[in-house]
């Protein structure tokens, strides 16, 4: 039976996931919304700044991701009987 604390790390672990996809899904969507502008027009400069701040917040929260996925591994090795 998994700890609290184990439960708590896995509902972070898939809180952050789904926060990764979302923000993956919009950046697609601004990427795709630029590609039918002119390159003169003042909203690819707008959506690019958006999509830069996405992406930055989508290598924090990969980290965040990858870094609850160890705790949690270290925490089922402890809890392993040999």
């Amino acid at each position: 039976m998994p700890l609290p604390d184990d439960a708590q790390l896995r509902e972070d672990f898939a809180a952050t996931s789904e926060s990764v996809q979302d923000d993956a899904e919009r950046l697609v969507a601004i990427e795709n919304e630029k590609q039918g502008l002119d390159p003169a027009d003042p909203r690819v400069d707008t959506l690019s700044i958006e999509a830069e701040l996405l992406a930055g917040r989508i290598q924090r929260e990969s980290r965040i991701e990858r870094e609850l996925a160890n705790e949690i591994g270290s925490g089922e090795t402890r809890g392993r009987k040999n």
